[in-house]
């Protein structure tokens, strides 16, 4: 997520759609009652304040090692998945799902609340991703490439192909497959410019809905998808201004042992379907951009209103310690292996 603050508006929701929806797309350039006083009691003991993390200032070490990333051992797959969002052919079958995932500042934060994994492959050509997000209600609105599309919720991966921790790549989808992608010469908090201009060229996407796309009369189950993400397309914009002097990779397949820094986010919205629990201090994020501000009074999604003041959730595979994605130290280990 690549804007310098966010800003919630009202989104109208698009019409219910049938059980069993699947959609693949392929990328384009272009007090109100009376209270009663309650017994006199002692007084409560004071609410704990909630604990903070500081993430080490350099890469894990034997003294930090609860902050070592995830890791994944990504297979060269024998036939290409299908792609149609359904995750249930035989390339898939024999690819491990990753951990399930946790929140962003790491397993001493609320569990979420719902269940995200992911798997990968690759051959030649592509870059196999899938995803299962399970939710008992699956709505989306936004439809146009490159729209801010975590104001829906939203899957998103974050890759590095040389683990350099500095200039990589993003991608993001909501449940009717639209598509932002990016490409980063460097963290925010580095003053890095965002290329929204850059598109994963051939990328294809697949969903499939488990359930009822914004209908909030009957419980869905989960909605997943699938990437398959051309090699080609890791061709990144070159900047020429001081300080940013990269060169274009070559976009090619990995060699076999080869090892990528990605990551994979979830961001979810409380609606009011789940009740107005906060889970989390109401205080704007830094998830995707530097900062970022929670839902507005007005901010609702019809027939999903967020709650009032609650800042998204975030859920990721490998926990960055912190509310703050543009850290690639903190990302996952993916190595290519036969």
């Amino acid at each position: 997520m690549a804007i310098n603050a966010r800003h919630r508006l009202p989104i109208l929701l698009a019409a219910a759609l049938p059980i069993g929806l699947l959609l693949i797309f392929e990328s384009k350039l272009t007090k109100g009652a009376d209270q009663v006083a309650p017994p006199t009691s002692a007084p409560s003991p004071p609410i704990a304040p909630t604990p903070t993390f500081t993430p080490p200032s350099g890469p894990p070490t034997p003294r930090t090692p609860q902050f070592a990333p995830r890791e994944y051992a990504c297979s060269r797959a024998a036939v290409a998945p299908t792609l149609d969002g359904k995750l249930d052919d035989a390339a898939w079958a024999s690819a491990p799902w990753t951990d399930d995932f946790l929140d962003i500042e790491g397993p001493a934060r609320t569990a979420p609340r719902f269940k995200t994994r992911a798997k990968m492959l690759w051959d030649e050509n592509n870059f196999y991703i899938a995803a299962e997000l399970r939710e008992p209600h699956v709505w989306a609105t936004l439809k146009s490439h490159d729209e801010i599309v975590f104001h829906d919720n939203d899957f998103e991966v974050f890759i590095d192909p040389n683990s350099d921790t500095r200039e990589y790549y993003e991608i993001e989808v909501n449940a009717i497959g639209t598509i932002f992608d990016l490409y980063l010469h460097r963290r925010y908090k580095e003053d890095g410019p965002a290329e929204h201009g850059w598109d994963a060229k051939g990328l294809r996407t697949a969903i499939h809905i488990d359930g009822t796309l914004n209908d909030p009369s009957d419980v869905d189950r989960a909605w997943t998808l699938e990437w398959a993400i051309p090699w080609s397309a890791f061709s990144p914009p070159v900047l020429t201004q001081p300080g940013f002097t990269e060169a274009a990779r070559n976009a090619a397949a990995p060699q076999i042992g080869e090892e990528w820094r990605v990551n994979f986010s979830r961001v979810q919205w409380t609606t009011t379907l789940e009740g107005k629990t906060t889970t989390k201090p109401l205080t704007a994020p830094i998830n995707d951009s530097y900062t970022q501000e929670p839902p507005k009074e007005t901010s609702v999604t019809f027939p999903y209103q967020k709650v009032v003041g609650k800042p998204e959730d975030n859920w990721v595979w490998s926990p960055q310690w912190q509310i703050d994605m543009h850290d690639p130290r903190f990302w996952g280990r993916v190595k290519f292996v036969k």
